[in-house]
């Protein structure tokens, strides 16, 4: 097994050999994301993507006595309550739109703004936007006094696009606010804002909603959020860099201002720099700064920040974890071994916690052995974790893939199996799910993978991953169709995520199909993950496939400088051959098969080609 960093970091059980690529290269950029993990709480932007109607359905949720004051004196008649029991039963069959209307119509004829509230809830569930802030503007109107029906108000109205009538209401919160958590405030507000449909109008509202606070490093730090939203990374920067000017240690916006691109990097490296020598014990200050390191490539420098910070906290492990990871994208198994047995030991004096528990240490160190084939090792290692730690999941899923990995299929899903009725979450459980079907999909029985995703995406319809996974089993079956929607509500609902745009347009290109559409996509994806070898691959087969073979060759040899991987071996050679260059398409052929012996990419390829295998 390969070392993909996105599986080090996330442990997912990724279906391993998908021509649409769901592997990240295990990069540095990569690496710079566990950054955050080391840093702790710093002014971010929220990394989770929580369902818009799910943040507004904990307004409705946390009602208070106060939001009591505005009841009608209207008596409980037999026949309320009867619309209101019929209203429940149906919401009990699953018909959630007759409940809606019952409630709406009591809220209408009673003005009880209870009624007007449940009617809400019942919207917000049924991910209606539009009928819940129907029901919100009622329970505003009916409760004038309650904070939480203006809450919801506000924000029903700025994911529906009304930011003019949302602008007052937003306006009275924000002033209410106490000055300690103001700052919070200012974040909060910004992220509901980033959730709407008009973006440009978002970003014309926050600045106006916060121009007097123009004096805290947060509040440009926000508006720059907002306007690399809006497709403006000029004023994105000028932003940024009145954050810092206010504030010339602030990482938040340091690290934001490298994302912008390499000269911005440059620029935040140095001022993270000053930062550092200012400041040499500053944990947060050496995070940031070896995060940037981390983002530009510099992995010498990113350790030598982790290893100041040993030296300044000997009892602060993770740096010492940080260290191990950089090992392993190093391909350093026996040095990161070492630094990850000194974590666990460590770990396990300092007793159970998020940030030092020793589970994450073992599964590493059972990766590590996962790639030396020495699985008896693997699940030794699997073995330490505890029950009670948070890795504890991820751990026995590892254990079914080691248990997969060894030919037996049945008693993998078997630990899986075991495994579900212990799951602490509805995340837990999709992560099974997905283990489950990943195990399905590697043994190349496509059928029952994608039975079982549909089964997990009819319980979790909003998981992205559960969406990508079930598509690649659609490729797999060639239900093309099926696979473009699962793809295409994938990046409706992330619009940043490059796998998604990779993995239909080079789908797309691999059956010769809408090319053009297959360019825009995969340049999509190249701008959003520029190193991306998977990525990389993608654009030179659909160059390939335009008819561009000397810019095919290009990229393909420079993705599989990034990523040696048998399937990229495999275009770089069809394309060698094609363009006349036979001895090095066989040497490419040759050092695929070397990567993953019996690779079906590579083998099919000779096989249409009527080539001998080399």
């Amino acid at each position: 097994m390969d070392f993909s960093f996105a599986e080090l970091l996330t442990k997912r059980s990724m279906p391993q050999n998908s021509p649409t690529r769901a592997l990240t290269r295990f990069s540095a950029a990569m690496l710079a994301a566990f950054t955050l993990m080391v840093s702790g709480a710093q002014a971010q932007q929220p990394s989770s993507d929580p369902d818009d109607d799910a943040v507004a359905s904990s307004v409705v949720s946390n009602v208070t006595a106060n939001d009591e004051k505005d009841l009608p004196d209207v008596p409980l008649t037999g026949e309320i309550l009867f619309q209101v029991l019929a209203a429940e039963i149906a919401l009990q069959r699953g018909e959630p739109a007759p409940a809606y209307q019952t409630y709406i119509a009591l809220a209408r004829s009673t003005k009880d703004p209870r009624m007007a509230r449940r009617a809400a809830e019942i919207a917000l569930r049924a991910q209606s936007p539009a009928d819940a802030l129907t029901a919100a503007r009622l329970w505003h109107e009916y409760s004038p006094s309650s904070n939480s029906a203006a809450q919801l108000s506000a924000s029903l109205l700025v994911l529906n696009g009304k930011l003019d009538e949302a602008r007052p209401l937003l306006a009275a919160q924000l002033a209410a606010v106490p000055e300690e958590q103001r700052t919070s405030a200012i974040v909060s507000l910004q992220l509901l804002i980033s959730r709407g449909p008009d973006r440009e109008g978002g970003l014309k509202l926050l600045q106006n909603l916060l121009q007097n606070d123009m004096t805290r490093p947060e509040t440009p730090l926000v508006i720059a959020r907002q306007q690399l939203i809006a497709g403006d990374p000029v004023g994105a920067r000028q932003s940024l860099e009145q954050s810092l000017k206010l504030k010339p240690d602030f990482a938040p916006a340091a690290l934001l201002l490298a994302q912008i691109g390499p000269d911005e990097r440059k620029e935040a490296i140095a001022l993270m720099e000053k930062a550092v020598a200012a400041a040499p014990t500053s944990r947060d200050l050496r995070t940031t700064l070896a995060q940037l390191y981390l983002g530009d490539e510099q992995i010498d420098n990113a350790r030598k920040q982790f290893e100041a910070m040993r030296k300044n906290d000997p009892n602060d492990l993770a740096p010492l974890l940080a260290l191990a990871l950089i090992d392993l994208q190093q391909k350093q198994y026996d040095q990161a071994s070492t630094y990850l047995q000194q974590y666990a030991v460590a770990a396990e004096k300092q007793g159970t916690s998020l940030r030092v528990d020793a589970g994450q240490a073992y599964i590493y160190l059972a990766e590590i052995e996962i790639s030396r084939k020495d699985f008896a090792a693997a699940e030794k290692w699997l073995d330490k974790v505890s029950e009670n730690s948070p890795e504890f999941v991820t751990a026995r899923i590892t254990r079914a893939q080691v248990v997969a990995q060894q030919g037996d299929i049945d008693g993998a899903r078997k630990v899986l199996a075991a495994l579900q009725p212990l799951a602490p979450s509805p995340r837990d459980e999709a992560a099974i799910a997905r283990a489950d079907a990943g195990i399905l999909f590697d043994a190349k029985r496509y059928a029952e993978s994608r039975a079982r995703l549909d089964g997990a995406v009819a319980e979790f319809p909003n998981d992205p991953d559960l969406l990508y996974d079930r598509a690649m089993s659609e490729e797999k079956l060639a239900d093309w169709p099926a696979m473009e929607a699962d793809l295409r509500k994938l990046i409706s609902m992330q619009p940043n995520n490059p796998n998604a745009y990779n993995a239909l347009g080079y789908s797309l290109a691999d059956r010769n199909e809408r090319l053009a559409e297959a360019e825009t996509l995969v340049e999509k994806a190249t701008a959003l993950s520029p190193r991306d070898a998977f990525i990389m691959d993608s654009l030179g087969w659909v160059k390939y496939r335009q008819g561009d073979k000397d810019q095919a060759i290009t990229l393909l040899r420079r993705a599989y400088q990034i990523q040696p991987n048998a399937e990229i071996g495999a275009h770089l050679g069809e394309v060698l051959w094609v363009a006349g260059h036979q001895d090095e398409a066989r040497q490419a052929w040759s050092e695929a098969l070397k990567l993953e012996p019996g690779n079906d990419t590579v083998l099919g390829t000779l096989k249409r080609l009527d080539v001998p295998s080399p």
